[in-house]
């Protein structure tokens, strides 16, 4: 349990107040045989006396109710840590490289933080405190059952490890059972939530037969788990029964033949009785510990992952971009990225100017919207270095280097909420209703705004359904707009537009080419021609920067991929 995760779990002076009162409600538990034995022998000359019977309750009442506040004070603490647990992983989430989500599924992910840390908070606030509870009441018991008479204890005592033979090998099948089933869990809901976001696309390729078969065949997989542990439960459930039905004879016999021998009283026996039959429980609870710490052991073994696995850039010693002078110049230099060991640009130099619009055009693949990741630190380089105003943005703090850029991406990434929520997401500041409208305008959504009854506060629905493409694209623009950022980076940010809409926006955002550098990926001719510097890239490098007339003049492969442009341009008309 030596584990980063299992650290953030604190049996702490909450939980241990919470087993100190369940310990004192165990102390009067075991103080109820006593009491029934001596009523039964006080009474056994057919003379009634109820004092005992009055204690007999008043030792069940306090009992039930010192059990009650135990219990509330631990589970609701181990809610509390599990909850903190949850916010713990999903932090540490958020701050994991771009790679770990490239080879995970987030539907999986999802499904662990929740249901993983479910089962730590059933192993926290049940299993522990059964098994704390459980060792104390036996210790106590078994002290009792000696005195009483030393015989039937040993008995009991001999009889009680035969189930820890039982319980361990189950432990082991249970803890592979459990790590599988997991796992199985987590695929499933991966892929339910994956085909529900993208319902549209399976609809309109028709490929809900085959979304149903692959989730049929993972569905095949968890019930054949379930199924396999449903047999061991099978198994093991009646052994187990079994030896407490035998231990239950065994005492009765052995108890039965002392007390017709007269050397051992009635009352005694049936003191005994009930000792053996409030032990049942804590001693299933401790021999069935290691079998649910082996389950909770194999069905977190994923977050262990997640929590071992390195965040971000981790350096401690960090430059503040306050402390770097405005203007902001950045630079690639001889920069090289690779992905699974194949490199995906190689030797790439490029500047980028305060005050510039450069453009990144070349072929599908060559490698535009990497370059805009390693500008962003979303990876990082093999080779090469990054800089900001000659600084190297290894030494500048991660949150500050991502100040920087306001990025409008081609994926159309729009958030559940209202507009208001999407143009404010992740600023650091509230921006006023001025700041908001001037954002609309640079994005020509002042009108669509204005067509919805609530406006700003319009819910747009999952992933922003509600809205056109190229709506979701200008509400991008607003929202990249409002975060003040000097760098401005439209990866095809206006692939979703028609010419009108995007000659508007293009208009508008020259109003503000003064106040940012506009780094802009595109095919259309439109959204390049005028840039300050264009780079071509072809096979992975740098062939040639220049303006548009330029490498018009001195590259033939950009003047056949506008040539192309052109092509297409006349044939969409």
């Amino acid at each position: 349990m030596k584990n980063k995760l299992f650290n953030l779990v604190v049996i702490n002076s909450k939980i241990k107040f919470g087993i100190i009162i369940n310990i004192l409600g165990i102390i009067f538990n075991t103080i109820v045989p006593l009491a029934v034995k001596n009523f039964i022998d006080n009474n056994a000359h057919g003379e009634i006396n109820l004092n005992w019977a009055y204690v007999i309750f008043t030792l069940l009442l306090f009992q039930a109710i010192l059990t009650s506040i135990g219990t509330y004070i631990i589970t609701r603490e181990g809610d509390n840590q599990i909850a903190k647990i949850r916010l713990k992983i999903k932090e540490h989430l958020l701050k994991l490289p771009t790679s770990y989500f490239d080879n995970n599924n987030s539907g999986e992910i999802s499904s662990r933080v929740v249901n993983d840390a479910t089962s730590l908070r059933t192993f926290l606030t049940l299993h522990i405190p059964q098994m704390v509870n459980g060792v104390i009441a036996i210790s106590i018991s078994l002290i009792i059952l000696f005195l009483l008479d030393w015989k039937l204890a040993l008995l009991l005592l001999l009889i009680f490890p035969l189930d820890a033979l039982i319980t361990y090998p189950i432990g082991k099948i249970n803890k592979n059972i459990a790590n599988q089933t997991q796992n199985s869990i987590s695929k499933l809901i991966g892929l339910s939530s994956e085909n529900l976001s993208n319902i549209r696309t399976v609809k309109l390729n028709n490929a809900e037969r085959n979304v149903y078969n692959k989730f049929k065949l993972e569905n095949s997989e968890l019930l054949k788990l379930s199924i396999k542990s449903d047999k061991v439960y099978a198994i093991t459930q009646p052994i187990q029964k079994l030896f407490a039905i035998t231990l239950i004879i065994v005492v009765i016999l052995y108890g039965g033949f002392r007390v017709s021998q007269g050397t051992l009283t009635a009352g005694t026996l049936i003191s005994f009785m009930i000792f053996l039959f409030q032990l049942i429980g804590p001693i299933n609870s401790v021999a069935d510990f290691y079998t649910h710490y082996a389950r909770v052991k194999g069905s977190t073994e994923k977050l262990f992952s997640i929590m071992n696995t390195r965040i971000e850039n981790e350096n401690s010693a960090y430059l503040s971009v306050q402390s770097i002078p405005q203007p902001y110049s950045l630079s690639l230099k001889d920069a090289t990225f690779a992905y699974n060991d194949i490199d995906i640009l190689k030797g790439v130099t490029m500047f980028f100017n305060p005050g510039e619009k450069i453009a990144i055009v070349g072929a599908t693949g060559a490698g535009k919207s990497t370059i805009i990741n390693l500008i962003t630190r979303l990876y990082p380089l093999k080779k090469g270095m990054l800089l900001l105003n000659q600084n190297d943005a290894k030494e500048v703090k991660l949150d500050d280097w991502r100040s920087l850029f306001g990025v409008v991406s081609q994926e159309n990434t729009i958030f559940t909420g209202s507009i208001l929520d999407n143009l404010t997401f992740g600023l650091n500041y509230q921006p006023s209703d001025e700041n908001i409208q001037k954002a609309l305008h640079v994005a020509n959504l002042v009108s669509d705004i204005e067509r919805f009854s609530e406006g700003v506060h319009t819910q747009i629905g999952e992933r922003g359904l509600k809205l056109s493409g190229g709506q979701k694209q200008r509400l991008q623009i607003a929202r990249a707009y409002l975060k003040k950022a000097p760098f401005l980076i439209l990866d095809e940010a206006t692939s979703s537009l028609d010419s009108d809409t995007e000659k508007v926006i293009a208009d508008n955002l020259k109003t503000i080419m003064s106040e940012k550098t506009i780094i802009s990926i595109a095919h259309r001719l439109s959204t390049i021609v005028d840039a300050d510097r264009i780079y071509f890239i072809e096979n992975n490098r740098i062939k040639d920067f220049g303006t548009h007339f330029e490498l018009l003049q001195r590259v033939p492969k950009y003047r056949k991929f506008v040539d192309n442009q052109i092509i297409d341009t006349e044939r969409s008309i």
